[in-house]
């Protein structure tokens, strides 16, 4: 063979070594560049989902402090009633249980209260929420406490159970309008 007939075909056999070994790895950066883009969408996702949990969750948890912040106050209201009726009765020194349209109201609005106590995630609110039902069960009970009682007695032990009971519902107002507050200025990590 003469040496131009080599010398070309040795050209054109690294010629086409080169382009092969150029197409592999074009496919091989490629498959890498894919292989790259696919995680970065998968990861992209996951955290776009972590995020819409992460709203449902705090949105969840607000609308459930909001209407836990409404059926304590309604706890509130029906206890200062029912602790009203008991005065009343002992004014007159005849005991009767409560009308059934008020004890119905309270015993649904307590285990309205307590199912949505229980939906909360902070701590610190249920154990206010259990406080303030404690309070609020003690209070509304019972009213065997001012049998005896006479006049001034029965109005200033009426003022003092007034007083406890609004203190309560104040200081579980405030801790229930920090946690609303809380969840109402949260904002999602952006990365």
């Amino acid at each position: 063979m003469e040496p131009v007939v080599f010398t070309q075909l040795v050209i054109a056999a690294a010629t086409l070594l080169a382009s092969l070994g150029g197409y592999l790895l074009a496919g091989v950066n490629e498959r890498r560049r894919d292989a790259r883009t696919l995680a970065r969408e998968m990861e992209l996702r996951g955290a776009e989902r972590a995020s819409r949990r992460d709203d449902a969750a705090h949105a969840f948890q607000r609308e459930t402090l909001l209407a836990l912040q409404d059926a304590v106050q309604l706890m509130a209201r029906l206890t200062y009633k029912a602790m009203h009726f008991d005065h009343m009765q002992a004014r007159g020194h005849k005991y009767t249980q409560l009308p059934d349209a008020l004890s119905d109201d309270i015993h649904s609005n307590g285990v309205e209260v307590r199912r949505l106590a229980t939906r909360v995630l902070d701590p610190g609110v249920r154990a206010a929420v259990d406080a303030f039902d404690e309070t609020s069960a003690r209070l509304s009970t019972s009213p065997r406490h001012l049998d005896g009682l006479t006049g001034d007695e029965l109005e200033n032990r009426a003022a003092v159970s007034m007083v406890e009971l609004n203190d309560g519902y104040q200081a579980l107002t405030s801790i229930l309008g920090e946690a609303l507050r809380r969840e109402i200025a949260w904002k999602p990590d952006i990365e």
